[in-house]
């Protein structure tokens, strides 16, 4: 999405919008360790519940990747169908009655319908599949702004449904949010979260903008024109094509005023929206998705700590828990009690969470361990002092003899606790890690002093946790 200028039409990059790898073999890796001893499993009658809570909806659900059954018109398994424009005419008509949307049928729409039909069969299956991820949220998002539901195609021509893509221009997420724009609609972007990669944030604001935008145009053609090339564009074309001042503006007046791509752009949606109304008609099946959106849930964390923790102390492999939340481009989620975030999981896994949750924070990995071990031991080796050094101070701690006077008696060699000098502008001070405390918090507290200063100064990486009763060197300033 733009509200300038625009780069080259995102679908025919086909391969930066192809579903991650990722997706592919959720929940397939084999965990790393299992749960520990501490480890507090869910209670089988709340585990009862929840699962009924959610029965019907499987029971009822009429998804299904069965091609045996999708294939209601036995179509050989290499069968690319083909159609009249007239059947196509019919077909897209339908969709119009029962849609605000001005759905037409023309050469452009046509040569669309063959894009995703024909040329790009295999994507539009993962979509399919990907699709039963993410359009409840769509539609339910549309239809609290009392937005068409047939919207949701929308997120088919920005971003073939993947929720990390990211264009040449830097558009980013299912929506495609320039980060200007984002910022307009409280998408923060940060080192380590970018909310225009998040499913939900991005998609409520998605509706946001498409509501101001019809609020402007009043049609849904042109609201999808301005979407791709900026209002700017969208008045100029206006301007252009000189229309009668009474005379109903919509998209098709003012098309050929409009940049190469932006003409494109509203034959790529319908041609979008047929395909996937009209798939079964075009042999084209859904590849079964990772994890369907009821199968998921949320919690709030109030505690910053990397997602490793979860996929070590769960056993829930990193690279599935990174998939369904994208927006933490590092891995790290940097939550404080002030600024709290939201985690996704699978449903199954929510329990455990809530069970485990003091003990997620504190967990060090086997390798992190490791890790801290080696550096304890390295530590020990600089300071314990070799048999030469030890005799030297032995001797110059020694009782002086009687010949020697209070004038050259030389002073004992003591070790001191290493201080800064009174006329120093910085004074060195530890600080005991409490319960919920989180380096964004302690670094809160003092004034002058970062994050990045304590993990410095204490030889921490982005990825160690910190633990209540652990001393962290604070160096204040002024």
């Amino acid at each position: 999405m733009r509200l300038f200028n625009r780069c080259v039409f995102l679908f025919v990059l086909s391969s930066v919008f192809c579903v991650s790898a990722s997706a592919s073999s959720f929940f397939s890796s084999v965990p790393q360790h299992q749960p520990d001893s501490n480890f507090i499993k869910d209670n089988p009658i709340v585990a009862q519940l929840d699962s009924l809570a959610t029965l019907a909806f499987f029971t009822n659900s009429t998804f299904t990747t069965d091609v045996s059954k999708l294939n209601i018109y036995n179509f050989p398994a290499d069968s690319v169908p083909v159609y009249d424009d007239s059947v196509y005419s019919k077909r897209i008509a339908k969709m119009g009655v029962n849609s605000p949307f001005e759905y037409v049928y023309n050469q452009q729409v046509r040569n669309y319908i063959d894009v995703y039909s024909v040329q790009k069969r295999k994507l539009t299956s993962r979509m399919l599949g990907m699709s039963e991820i993410y359009f409840p949220l769509f539609e339910e998002q549309l239809d609290k702004y009392n937005l068409p539901l047939e919207l949701k195609y929308l997120a088919i021509i920005e971003s073939a449904l993947n929720p990390v893509a990211k264009s040449r221009c830097g558009a980013s997420g299912l929506w495609q949010f320039m980060l200007n724009t984002g910022k307009m609609y409280d998408l923060k972007v940060s080192s380590y979260v970018d909310d225009r990669l998040d499913p939900y944030k991005s998609t409520v604001a998605a509706c946001e903008h498409l509501r101001d935008l019809y609020n402007i145009y009043h049609d849904w053609a042109i609201v999808l024109a301005a979407y791709n090339a900026g209002s700017g564009c969208i008045n100029r074309a206006i301007v252009k094509a000189n229309l009668d001042t009474n005379e109903r503006i919509t998209y098709w007046k003012i098309r050929n005023f409009l940049p190469t791509e932006t003409q494109n752009y509203v034959p790529a949606f319908i041609g979008a929206s047929y395909t996937m109304t009209y798939a079964t008609e075009h042999n084209l099946y859904p590849v079964q998705p990772p994890v369907m959106h009821c199968q998921l849930d949320t919690i709030t964390v109030t505690q910053d700590f990397n997602l490793n923790q979860i996929s070590s102390y769960l056993c829930l492999p990193e690279s599935d828990i990174k998939f369904l939340n994208p927006a933490y481009k590092k891995g790290v989620i940097p939550a404080t009690k002030e600024t709290p975030y939201v985690l996704c999981l699978p449903r199954e896994y929510i329990s455990d969470f809530i069970n485990n949750e003091d003990a997620i924070y504190c967990y060090k990995s086997p390798q992190e361990n490791k890790y801290h071990e080696q550096l304890k031991q390295m530590s020990a080796v600089k300071t314990t002092p070799s048999p030469v050094m030890a005799k030297a101070k032995s001797l110059t701690t020694q009782t002086p003899v009687k010949a020697q006077t209070q004038e050259n008696k030389p002073e004992p060699v003591t070790v001191k606790p290493e201080t800064p000098k009174a006329n120093t502008s910085s004074k060195l001070v530890y600080h005991t890690v409490q319960k919920g405390d989180s380096l964004w918090s302690i670094a809160g507290r003092y004034k002058g002093v970062t994050v990045e200063e304590i993990r410095s100064l204490n030889n921490l990486s982005t990825k160690t946790v910190i633990y209540p009763g652990q001393k962290l060197k604070i160096n204040l300033k002024g």
